[in-house]
């Protein structure tokens, strides 16, 4: 345990130093940006696919692929909160940052599975200077109870939650545990994210239907990236009204989640 708390301090130092982020570029001063996490072990998920996906629909902005992640392991990640929740407070910092610079720009975060509580935490870390627009969750290992009204306060968007009851991955985690340190209970990935009371139109949970499979999304826990899928369902969250995109995927059928469920 010894060794093993040494490599994960070692791997933390290195990721802070400067080896967490890949971007676009200049095309942040001009179109907006788009920060994306992968899920646990930074197995590379998205990683292409939702910069991709994202252009394929008319985006212009700068796509960021954030990585959080301590080690190669998806059950350290998971399970070491508290170098999850200090690589969401560097996040903020960096979206601060960008605001500062740019005030005018629309910023997004989309996020998978464990990025998804990096991802709401450096939101929660936001204040009224530097709101995102909206926060995209795809198969989050959140526990479905997370009281997400601390960062829908710093948001002038809305919270997507893509759900899947096929997710085997998320079925794990109950044993295992949510990144927030929830054991036995289910995750937003699996049933969708109950919103905070007064903010039921903010939290949008949409979940998976048969037909995301022709777009790629089986209902799995990481084919919710494939490029199609960002391109047809996902885009529509980030690219700016006005932009001349054709979605080919009909409405999606939304659910409810209550504080009595």
């Amino acid at each position: 345990m010894k060794r093993l708390s040494i490599a994960s301090i070692l791997l933390l130092s290195i990721t802070i130093a400067g080896c967490e982020t890949t971007s676009q570029g200049n095309k942040a001063s001009t179109f907006g940006k788009t920060f994306y996490l992968d899920g646990a072990g930074n197995w590379g998920f998205g990683a292409g696919e939702v910069p991709q996906g994202l252009k394929d629909a008319g985006y212009r902005g700068d796509v960021e692929i954030y990585v959080w992640t301590t080690s190669f392991s998806p059950l350290i990640d998971q399970l070491n909160i508290p170098a999850a929740k200090l690589r969401a407070s560097a996040l903020a910092q960096r979206i601060k940052k960008y605001r500062k610079q740019y005030p005018e720009n629309e910023l997004n975060v989309i996020a998978l599975s464990a990025g998804t509580g990096v991802a709401i935490w450096a939101v929660e870390e936001l204040d009224s200077e530097t709101r995102i627009n909206n926060l995209v969750l795809l198969g989050s290992s959140l526990s479905n109870d997370y009281d997400a009204g601390k960062a829908l306060t710093n948001m002038n968007g809305k919270i997507y939650v893509y759900h899947s009851p096929h997710d085997m991955v998320l079925a794990g985690v109950r044993v295992v545990g949510t990144i927030d340190g929830k054991r036995g209970v289910e995750s937003a990935g699996l049933v969708g994210l109950r919103p905070p009371p007064g903010q039921h139109g903010r939290v949008v949970n949409i979940p998976w239907s048969r037909r995301y499979v022709r777009y790629g999304w089986t209902g799995s826990h990481t084919d919710c990236t494939t490029r199609r899928f960002i391109k047809s369902v996902i885009a529509k969250h980030i690219v700016q009204p006005g932009v001349d995109v054709q979605y080919d995927t009909p409405p999606e059928r939304t659910t409810r989640l209550t504080r009595n469920q």
